[in-house]
C-alpha cells in the first residue's frame, strides 16, 4: 500500500511539472527533472520512508550544486572576446580565469563531500554508492537522447532512433 501511495505522488509531481506553456523551456526541465526522480528513485530502490528522508537532503544538494554551477571561462568571455580572443589575454588574466576554474570545481567538490555524509545519515552506504552510479548513468542516457536528437524523456525509443524509412519503431508492451 505505502509503495502505491508512493507511486501515486510520484506520478503527481510528474503530471504538475508537464504542466504550463507547449514548448516552453521550463517545461522541459521540469520534465527532464521528473525524469531524473523517477530514475533514481528506481535505481536506487528506495522504500517509502527512505524517500521520505532522502529526497530533501537531495534536493538540498541541487540547491547547492546549482550556485557552485557558474563556468569562470563562460563568466570570462566578454574579457576574451574584448581582448580579442583567448590568444590576446594577458599571462595574468589567463591565470585568473584558471583560479576561478580551480575554486569552482573546489566549491562543486566541498558540496559533494557535504552531502555524501547527509546521505549516509538517511540511506546504507550501498544505495549512496548506487545514487553516484545513477547520476552518472542518467546523464548518459540524457546526452545520448541528445545526441539522437530526442527529447530526454524516459522510455521514449530503443537507442538508435528512428529506422531508414523514417517512421518510429514499433514496440510491444
Amino acid at each position: 500500500m505505502k509503495n502505491l501511495l508512493f507511486a501515486l505522488a510520484l506520478l503527481s509531481l510528474t503530471a504538475v511539472a508537464q504542466t504550463g506553456p507547449q514548448g516552453a523551456p521550463r517545461e522541459g526541465r521540469e520534465r527532464l527533472e521528473s525524469a531524473k526522480i523517477a530514475f533514481i528513485t528506481r535505481e536506487l530502490d528506495l522504500t517509502p520512508s527512505e524517500a521520505q528522508a532522502f529526497w530533501p537532503v537531495y534536493n538540498a544538494m541541487e540547491a547547492e550544486m546549482k550556485k557552485a554551477q557558474r563556468d569562470p571561462i563562460r563568466e570570462s568571455l566578454k574579457t576574451m572576446k574584448a581582448e580579442g580572443g583567448i590568444d590576446n589575454l594577458t599571462d595574468a588574466q589567463a591565470r585568473e580565469v584558471l583560479a576561478n576554474l580551480e575554486k569552482v570545481a573546489a566549491e562543486r567538490e566541498a558540496v559533494r563531500r557535504k552531502y555524501q555524509k547527509e546521505f549516509l545519515k538517511v540511506l546504507p552506504a550501498k544505495k549512496v554508492l548506487k545514487l553516484h552510479l545513477a547520476e552518472r548513468k542518467f546523464k548518459q542516457e540524457v546526452l545520448e537522447r541528445l545526441k539522437e536528437g530526442r527529447p530526454p524523456r524516459e522510455g521514449a525509443r530503443p537507442p538508435g532512433g528512428r529506422p531508414p524509412g523514417g517512421r518510429p519503431p514499433q514496440f510491444e508492451e
